[in-house]
């Protein structure tokens, strides 16, 4: 695992952002963070600098706060136990904010988000929806919600006396959107903004599509942070209302071709009453 300084963005966001007061806090905040999913976070062509929306939000925040946030690249499914071992003092990652996961943490929604079908260029497994995917192999990524999507999609399947679909789990994003690309599953069902990105950019737009019409689970995206550390919560709360209030937040998203899922203020547990 590496730990890695979010400098990438400092210099578009110093020009932007307005410091506020905050009270004292102490030391680096450490973040722990998938970091292959761009354009919300992902290494360069250096394979050391992260850059990304999530990046750059966290270098305003911290500007704002007066504390640097710092990344620690996992698994997705690493990310809760390792803030439970106190590894890491926040997620701040493509982690949905959701009723079961608001049991265990705070969040402080920045984004909203949705999920949308991942398909190979020119769609050759034919699959218009969820729904189509009826016998079919698909990837998602371990610990994700995107997991019960499928999960009830595939029992829908069989109800209609149709083949189950068979879910595909992997640890990284990348490993299971390869799935897609080498033709061993049909679709990988992931975050949005990320698969509308892939399938712009993946071999110069060559690579995939996306399903279009279909965004399954609206929900927010939050900054996971511990039920007992109420006043980094309040203080990553305070940073980001501040960015949204300056303008500065949607220049970032801007900047990142991602502002459809700008939020207008950053709400703690916005999840709490999602049907997922």
């Amino acid at each position: 695992m590496r730990l890695i300084r979010t400098v990438a963005g400092v210099a578009f966001i110093g020009s932007v952002v307005a410091t506020v007061a905050f009270p004292a806090l102490a030391d680096d905040i450490k973040a722990g963070s998938i970091t292959n999913s761009p354009p919300m976070i992902s290494y360069a062509s250096d394979g050391t600098t992260l850059q990304g929306a999530i990046v750059d939000l966290a270098a305003a925040m911290g500007a704002q706060m007066g504390r640097k946030i710092t990344f620690e690249s996992m698994a997705f499914p690493g990310l809760l136990p390792a803030m439970e071992a106190k590894r890491i003092d926040i997620v701040f990652s493509l982690m949905n904010d959701t009723p079961e996961r608001e049991k265990i943490i705070d969040f402080v929604d920045f984004f909203n988000i949705g999920t949308m079908l991942l398909i190979r260029k020119g769609n050759p497994e034919q699959v218009e929806s969820l729904e189509t995917a009826c016998g079919k192999k698909v990837s998602t990524v371990q610990g994700s919600t995107q997991i019960l999507l499928v999960d009830e999609a595939s029992a829908k399947c069989v109800a209609a006396g149709k083949a189950a679909i068979e879910n595909l789990q992997y640890a990284q994003p990348a490993d299971a959107r390869l799935q897609v690309q080498s033709g061993r599953v049909a679709a990988f069902l992931g975050n949005s903004p990320v698969m509308v990105y892939l399938a712009r950019t993946a071999g110069e737009g060559k690579v995939f599509d996306v399903v279009q019409g279909h965004v399954y689970q609206p929900v927010p995206l939050g900054i996971g942070v511990a039920k007992t550390n109420t006043q980094l919560r309040d203080a990553l709360q305070k940073s980001l209302n501040a960015l949204i209030a300056d303008g500065s937040y949607r220049k970032i998203l801007e900047k990142h071709g991602v502002e459809s899922g700008a939020v207008s203020s950053a709400i703690i547990n916005g999840g709490a009453n999602l049907k997922l």
